[in-house]
């Protein structure tokens, strides 16, 4: 059966992908709610901040929550035993869910985290906890969709084949806690990068559960956005 829907996946069209025609869809007959923000598209993608963060370690430990088709795993140039990829369904090494690999691993270690899992708030703020608990002194954590383009890019549950969830909450939060260094580069969806320092206590914000994209508008004034380059930098620093 399985290998059935492969082969008929493969004989559909992108065109008619149920997502991608939701999104057609919305951007026709809701143009006035679609209300695109831009992001700087061109030369930098998640992988080149992944990467860099990497480049400041030796012998780098690598864990990605979220792996789907492998796109930024298989570009990890690291030795598979320093690169853990958590994905329930598929890609990466480790079939489970984020929160059964860490209570199953509750001592591993790691430099260079990743989280690009389920776009939802309430499992991105666990994923962030869980991986700021087990984030070596000087690790780094990289966020993936932090500045959703419209409102139904970032729906919840999804609507369209674009989505990036309502996951900004969790940057909401990041920027109201303490001991830390955080900043959002304006690329590929928004590629959050957080530094822990001492005294850190992350704080949880409850009535983010239930803000919609007018809020997030309002929030988004707030953010410490910056250019892909500043976002090497920012790495690069102590």
């Amino acid at each position: 059966m399985n290998k059935f829907k492969k082969i008929i996946k493969y004989l559909i069209p992108p065109i008619f992908n149920i997502g991608i025609l939701n999104e057609i869809f919305n951007k026709i007959f809701y143009r006035k709610d679609v209300n695109y923000i831009f992001h700087f598209d061109k030369f930098y993608k998640r992988h080149a901040f992944i990467n860099k963060a990497i480049s400041k370690f030796i012998d780098c430990k690598y864990l990605e929550i979220g792996v789907s088709n492998n796109d930024v795993f298989n570009s990890i140039p690291l030795q598979l035993e320093n690169k853990f990829g958590v994905d329930p369904n598929k890609g990466g090494n480790f079939r489970m869910t984020s929160d059964q690999f860490f209570q199953r691993n509750p001592d591993l270690k790691f430099d260079v985290i990743f989280i690009d899992g389920l776009h939802e708030y309430e499992q991105c703020q666990k994923d962030c906890i869980n991986s700021i608990n087990q984030l070596n002194s000087s690790g780094i954590i990289i966020f993936h969709d932090f500045l959703p383009r419209s409102n139904f890019e970032q729906k919840v549950p999804r609507k369209q084949s674009s989505w990036s969830g309502d996951v900004w909450k969790v940057a909401v939060e990041l920027i109201n806690s303490e001991g830390v260094e955080f900043r959002i580069v304006n690329v590929d969806m928004g590629v959050g990068i957080l530094k822990i320092k001492p005294g850190f206590k992350y704080k949880k914000i409850n009535e983010l559960k239930n803000q919609n994209f007018d809020d997030y508008i309002k929030h988004r004034k707030t953010f410490p956005i910056i250019n892909p380059v500043e976002g090497l930098k920012f790495i690069d620093s102590k």
